[in-house]
């Protein structure tokens, strides 16, 4: 693991899982001293089956471990660790499924001032709208893609209904792309977070700005490969291909959101696509601004 930052990596999605130091050390079978040393990148001679067995612990593919982990550069690391606001904004990105290349744009972002302070302190919402892509989420809520009381069995139904919705509204969309995009992002990791909600999101060319949809479920639905993986609360991110720097901001916000319970159950109630779209952007200022 020589040259990669493979122990930071797994110390920002073991955080990002919501797991302590102590509990992954038991599910791996090791001393919270031991994997304190792999965490600080003083355990450089790692064994294949021990990486999967990592791999496994924290939910994702060893394929997805080990390429974030090449895209973690050193600079970022050092930016994290002295920046506490910016390691909170990628734990919250990671918890949401943020794939490893997006690691490079978020280099980019973090060598760029004003991208930064956009990323790291979300403005409030405004009534004097701004040229370019807010990340705010009252640009992006799409009422017509906010359905409540939604009956499907699993994952796949889940993904067909939400890319039939997109199509409808957006004829320059392929629906069958949408899908494919946002079945390949689930291969890597599933995109559920805790708690019953689930951000899946995929890129797309094709459309004007990120589009934010949110479903609630009649049940909850398998999601992930743990029986406990069930998801009831879903919001549906499709950015603009080639623009991670505004993708990586909307889903830190949505994470963020889905983070706090009190806003979960007051949108459990939503009866409408008008009723969760002014509950997303209500809270959304009420957080962003706080």
């Amino acid at each position: 693991m020589q040259g990669i930052a493979f122990g930071p990596t797994i110390r920002l999605l073991r955080q990002a899982k919501g797991i302590s130091l102590r509990e992954m050390a038991r599910q791996l079978g090791v001393s919270p001293a031991f994997l304190s040393q792999i965490e600080a990148g003083r355990q450089h001679k790692i064994p294949r089956a021990r990486i999967v067995q990592v791999a496994e612990t924290l939910g994702v593919s060893e394929g997805y471990l080990l390429g974030t982990a090449k895209q973690v550069h050193p600079d970022l690391m050092k930016f994290l660790s002295e920046t506490p606001e910016a390691a909170e904004f990628m734990v919250t990105a990671m918890r949401s499924g943020m794939m490893g290349q997006d690691f490079t744009h978020l280099r980019e972002i973090v060598s760029d001032k004003k991208l930064r302070a956009g990323v790291l302190k979300p403005v409030a919402i405004s009534s004097k709208k701004k040229p370019g892509v807010s990340h705010s989420l009252d640009a992006h809520v799409d009422m017509s893609l906010c359905i409540s009381g939604v009956a499907v069995q699993n994952k796949e139904r889940l993904f067909q209904r939400f890319v039939k919705a997109v199509a409808k509204k957006n004829k320059n969309i392929s629906s069958d792309l949408l899908l494919d995009r946002l079945e390949a992002r689930e291969r890597q990791a599933p995109t559920s977070i805790g708690g019953g909600v689930a951000i899946p999101h995929a890129f797309l060319q094709g459309i004007e700005k990120p589009l934010v949809g949110a479903f609630l479920l009649q049940r909850a639905i398998p999601y992930g490969p743990l029986d406990s993986d069930r998801v009831k609360t879903v919001f549906f991110l499709v950015g603009r291909e080639g623009n991670t720097e505004h993708h990586l901001p909307i889903l830190a916000r949505i994470a963020r959101l889905c983070s706090t319970p009190e806003f979960l159950q007051v949108l459990s109630k939503a009866k409408s696509g008008r009723d969760i779209q002014k509950t997303i952007l209500a809270w959304d200022a009420r957080i962003g601004s706080a």
